[in-house]
């Protein structure tokens, strides 16, 4: 081979061979994610998030760093509940100036939405110590205790009726 044909043959697959298998780039790996939460393919989200994840190492100060550590969560809420939980709440111990009301208000919710109601109470319990004025985490409450009664879930409504939750 030529060299110059050598040499476009090389940038050719340097373009392909990325799009064939997956990219290394964390931000690129957290919009896949992103994009396989959308669709409802949690296994994979959490494979590209994991995968930014571990391309990021422990630069935390990354900004893609939160995105796709909570997009890890928010898939988890839908494989592994108890994971998602411990997960969350590990990285909001570590990191107490970075998650918000709001990171606590979608866990928990997403926790709710996959009829998790256990992990998504303590979830918002510890939310709820944090951010104790917040009105999203109290809307979340009254929502978790309704999805509680409809499901017949006694020990979660109780649990909520306990925090104070009765309902809108």
């Amino acid at each position: 081979m030529k060299p110059t044909l050598s040499a476009a043959l090389l940038t050719l697959l340097a373009f392909v061979l990325p799009a064939c298998g997956g990219s290394s780039d964390p931000h690129s790996l957290t919009e896949e994610g992103r994009k396989a939460l959308s669709s409802g393919s949690y296994d994979e989200a959490a494979k590209s998030f994991e995968k930014a994840l571990s391309a990021l190492g422990n630069d935390t100060n990354s900004p893609d760093w939160k995105p796709a550590k909570l997009g890890l969560i928010h898939a988890l809420t839908r494989i592994d509940a108890a994971r998602a939980k411990k997960d969350f709440l590990d990285y909001a111990a570590a990191s107490p100036s970075k998650v918000t009301d709001t990171d606590f208000n979608t866990i928990a919710s997403r926790l709710g939405d996959a009829g998790k109601l256990t992990e998504a109470i303590d979830v918002l319990k510890v939310g709820k110590e944090k951010f104790p004025e917040s009105p999203h985490l109290d809307a979340l409450g009254n929502s978790l205790l309704e999805k509680a009664q409809t499901s017949g879930d006694t020990g979660a409504a109780d649990t909520l009726k306990g925090l104070g939750y009765v309902g809108d």
